[in-house]
């Protein structure tokens, strides 16, 4: 037993109660795989089909495979921990179009300098569609002019108007071209109007035609500006600072509909964001526009400055006043809006063994998620490279010793380029994969490939049967509990298989199941079944079977559970008789519920001998006589004479 190398405090909860959890929700399947977005390299926690898509994105041909694994996993219930793999060929769309940036996760974007002004959240080229539009308070009108001025209007510089009703107003140029004057005024309460004109300086004031406002009346990138949200202004924490004119819009749009389905969508809106480093938002929010980008935007991370530098408007001429120096500095306005299109991005989808190695790897760390199950997924490339998934998805499980593992053949065992092999070719390819693997009762091994219907892409696609075999274990643990077999027709049925690419005879099945190879099978009435529940140990025992394994896993969490409780205890007859309490009760319900037919929990004095009390230890010991499935029925039919007593029969 380890020492302890220091002393310490944990608050901790002992739950003495009887209760068997076995809630199908909170078991978990540990997957690994690429996918056309979503965060790299982190687990990130997946409940349903659809937070799957709307975390990772569509299946594509590269993918799919894996992709309808976890899918399927998940239409049987329970939760996925997901790592999205990191291949050679990705990369994160940006602004800068560096085709070597890749930013994984939020981790790893707070830890790096990108020095991009935006960046696709997760890496892939799903980002490069991506346009963001930043846009500030802007010009005040668009002014048409009846004819052009004597001196033409230059950007900077100021104009004055003539009013009508006497009086003079004056604007900052934004921008002048066929007599279409854009203006900023000096003083934005009073508009200009038709009825106003242009001082020409000596020459006769020139007639204004029309005035249009500005932000409903321009677009940036494509990109309405009204249709991002109203005219931003000045923020009530600037007001309070005599700050005008800080807020800005965030919105990001899909430029080409990759993500939408519908070109120049905007799919998000940040607005009312503010240029001051320090803004707070009415709830005391963060929302200077990087922190408010960077904490809530789905799609982005920003990284860049606006204008170089930290600047803030503080009146409507257009100066600034930086907090840092105490003075006024140079003009900051997006006048006419910034974009900046997303490019860049990529991903190959192609894992090498090593690669998708060091995804499953994250889950080694047993306190890092809690996992009941690690699926493989789909084929690699070879043969031989899916031997060496499957081995590491095993190896995984059989180093945690608290999941198990489920397994399928190579696909080009059972499926070639035409279509399915033939069923004797299927057998002897599908039993040579598997001989080679590891002796484990923390694994399961399954015999199919299911045809199925594609839906984002419209058509059929063979997928392996590990993720749905998982599936039936937590289908099974929601209808009865972790100790039931998950085969057979009352709880075996597959979902969604049109057809299997290797339906197996009698005769196949024999040989398939001496090989530690659960068969999945179609039979006319029952559908497409589970047809076996070995676990990969290929050696007799009672951890040869799925419910048995299960079970014993159930059993050393609770007492894991509960031997976490005892840490720091005194080790006295009080302490171990709770404990042994505890654990009796957990396991009176176990066979009540058909679990177990016996057991016996030894945790006193004849194992805490006095010195392994010295020794700060504390020993229990669990004897536990496991319910058995049925794997082989024998029926016997006996016809006698009319005559003859029944009892004599079988008295006989």
């Amino acid at each position: 037993m380890a020492s302890l190398i220091s002393p310490g405090v944990v608050i901790k909860e002992r739950d003495l109660s009887n209760a068997v959890v076995t809630n199908a929700q909170a078991i978990t399947g540990a997957f690994a795989t690429t996918f056309e977005r979503g965060p790299v390299g982190s687990i990130i926690s997946i409940s349903s089909q659809k937070e799957l898509l709307d975390t990772f994105g569509k299946p594509r041909s590269e993918n799919a495979e894996d992709w309808f694994v976890a899918s399927e996993f998940l239409n049987y219930g329970g939760r996925l921990a997901v790592v999205r793999a990191e291949t050679n060929g990705l990369n994160s769309a940006n602004s800068g179009a560096d085709a070597s940036l890749l930013i994984k996760n939020n981790d790893d974007f707070l830890a790096s300098t990108p020095a991009q002004d935006f960046i696709a959240r997760t890496p892939g080229e799903w980002g490069n569609g991506l346009k963001v539009v930043v846009a500030d308070r802007g010009a005040d009108q668009i002014i048409t002019l009846n004819s052009a001025p004597t001196g033409t209007p230059v950007a900077g510089n100021a104009v004055t108007f003539n009013l009508n009703g006497g009086g003079t107003a004056t604007a900052e140029v934004v921008a002048y071209s066929n007599q279409v004057l854009t203006v900023v005024l000096d003083d934005p309460s009073r508009l200009i109007t038709t009825s106003d004109a242009l001082d020409d300086g000596a020459n006769a004031d020139v007639v204004i035609g029309s005035v249009a406002d500005w932000w409903s009346n321009t677009s940036v990138g494509g990109v309405a500006l009204k249709d991002i949200g109203p005219r931003p202004g000045t923020s009530a924490y600037a007001m309070g600072r005599s700050i005008k004119y800080d807020q800005v819009h965030v919105a990001v749009v899909d430029a080409n509909g990759d993500v939408s389905g519908t070109a120049g969508t905007i799919v998000e809106r940040l607005l009312y964001l503010s240029k001051l480093t320090d803004a707070r938002g009415a709830s005391n929010e963060l929302v200077y526009y990087k922190d408010a980008v960077n904490l809530f935007s789905e799609f982005v991370y920003t990284d860049g400055s606006l204008d170089g530098a930290v600047a803030y408007k503080s009146d409507d001429t257009g100066e600034v006043w930086n907090q840092a120096s105490g003075d006024v500095t140079a003009a900051f306005k997006l006048t006419l809006g910034l974009t900046s299109d997303l490019s860049a991005g990529a991903d190959d989808y192609a894992y090498s063994a090593g690669e998708i190695d060091a995804a499953y790897d994250v889950f080694l760390e047993t306190e890092e998620t809690e996992i009941d199950f690690v699926i493989m997924g789909g084929s690699m490339g070879t043969e031989a490279d899916t031997k060496l998934k499957a081995g590491h998805v095993m190896a995984v499980a059989q180093s945690r010793k608290d999941c198990v593992a489920f397994v399928s053949a190579h696909k080009g065992c059972q499926v070639g380029t035409s279509g399915a092999l033939g069923r004797s070719a299927q057998k002897v390819n599908t039993l040579n994969f598997f001989n080679t693997l590891p002796s484990t009762s923390y694994a399961v091994f399954d015999s199919g490939y299911k045809y199925m219907y594609d839906r984002f892409n419209d058509i059929y696609r063979w997928i392996p049967c590990n993720g749905d075999v998982a599936g039936l274990c937590v289908s099974t643990s929601a209808t009865l509990d972790d100790w039931y077999s998950p085969a057979g027709t009352n709880r075996g049925g597959l979902r969604n298989a049109v057809k299997l690419a290797m339906n197996p005879t009698k005769s196949d099945r024999d040989e398939l199941y001496q090989a530690r190879i659960n068969p999945i099978v179609s039979m006319p009435g029952s559908g497409t079944i589970l047809f076996g529940d070995k676990t990969a140990l290929s050696s007799p025992s009672a951890f040869d079977r799925i419910n048995v394994r299960r079970l014993f896993l159930n059993v050393q969490k609770r007492a894991e559970e509960l031997a976490k409780g005892v840490l720091f205890e005194l080790n006295d007859a009080t302490t171990r008789l709770g404990f042994s309490s505890a654990l009796n009760s957990y396991l009176s319900e176990i066979q009540a519920r058909r679990g177990v037919t016996d057991f016996l929990v030894v945790c006193d004095e004849s194992n805490n001998t006095s010195s392994v009390v010295d020794r700060n230890e504390f020993v229990a010991e669990i004897f536990i006589k496991p319910t058995r499935s049925i794997n082989y029925v024998t029926v016997t039919l006996t016809a006698t004479k009319t005559g003859v007593s029944f009892s004599e029969v079988i008295g006989g």
